[in-house]
């Protein structure tokens, strides 16, 4: 069985993109996926899909396992998330809270509810399954990354998804955790880590930027700084996209195709400073899916008939790549 791994980027409700294409991918396509990464949203979903217990040898129950989970996932994000309110509540006086010293302006309570109630720790130690989720330390700076086996697996998932001043860090020993997409959108170097043969990356926003105006609209409303501060995020995240996954292709294209010449090249040592360089290098085929426009614009905007056609869009997207996959 070939070891594929399903990497799983941020983006709030844009999530509901990927819950398109897993089902083009595993209900229709049939495939399996031993590894699974992810950062903010793409946390949630890869650590619930993570808990379908893996079977190597029997490929069929394993992969039945996976539907199964799968399905369950879907029915959360398209019955059951109603709303905002279903992942979040605002906070009385919240923006002249901040001011106050409130650490946010959102309740994560009911988002940490429905963690609580479909992800659990023991599922994901027991599956056999690698899960593997990135978060933010930001007493260090450091990009971090909690696996299957951490007892604390819920909360670094709710961390990986916590944008600050949105949402207060997630507190464990004496750090302060957030969002894994300050510093990575998409986790592909894990999935390379974890011994990956063959890697699905599903982005959750297009990598188009569109113009866009600031000018205040006939209705009143006034450009403030949300509005550029939501801009600046957009551009941000695009640029992360860009270069995390360009550098993945390039080192791929640069490993194989070193392993094509190397032995048509005489002894030199540079050759054996190359073959140094490129020896942590694993090579695996990239599998690219992203939107090519924005059905739902704002990540914190969970409206059903959103997430529905958001969701439709992934199934079209992905019904659309070759029948031939790795």
């Amino acid at each position: 069985m070939t070891r594929r791994a399903l990497v799983l980027s941020g983006g709030g409700a844009k999530g509901s993109f990927q819950i398109g294409v897993m089902e083009e991918l595993i209900l229709n396509r049939g495939l399996d996926f031993e590894i699974l990464c992810g950062v903010s949203v793409g946390a949630l979903n890869a650590s619930f899909l993570a808990q379908a217990p893996f079977d190597p040898i029997h490929s069929d129950v394993s992969l039945q396992h996976l539907k199964d989970t799968f399905i369950t996932l879907r029915r959360l994000w398209l019955e059951e998330i109603e709303g905002n309110e279903s992942v979040y509540l605002k906070r009385p006086g919240a923006d002249a809270g901040i001011a106050l010293g409130a650490d946010s302006i959102y309740d994560p309570g009911p988002l940490k509810k429905l963690l609580k109630k479909y992800v659990n720790p023991k599922s994901l130690r027991k599956s056999k399954r690698v899960l593997k989720i990135q978060y933010v330390s930001l007493e260090s700076g450091e990009l971090k990354t909690a696996n299957h086996k951490s007892p604390k697996i819920v909360d670094y998932v709710l961390a990986s998804g916590t944008m600050p001043y949105y949402f207060p860090p997630v507190k464990i020993s004496k750090e302060h955790l957030a969002d894994g997409g300050i510093r990575d959108i998409t986790p592909l170097g894990q999935a390379f880590q974890a011994g990956a043969e063959a890697i699905y990356v599903i982005f959750a926003s297009p990598f188009l930027v569109e113009s866009q105006e600031f000018s205040e609209s006939w209705t009143g409303m006034k450009i403030n700084a949300f509005t550029y501060l939501g801009r600046a995020v957009e551009l941000m995240i695009n640029e992360i996209y860009r270069t995390d996954i360009e550098g993945a292709q390039r080192l791929n294209r640069l490993k194989e195709n070193w392993e094509k010449i190397k032995n048509l090249l005489p002894e030199h040592p540079s050759r054996k400073k190359i073959e140094k360089a490129l020896k942590k290098v694993r090579f695996a085929p990239i599998v690219e899916i992203k939107p090519e426009k924005y059905i739902i614009r704002d990540a914190l905007d969970f409206s059903p008939a959103g997430l529905i056609e958001n969701y439709q869009y992934g199934r079209r997207v992905a019904a659309s790549l070759p029948r031939s996959l790795p």
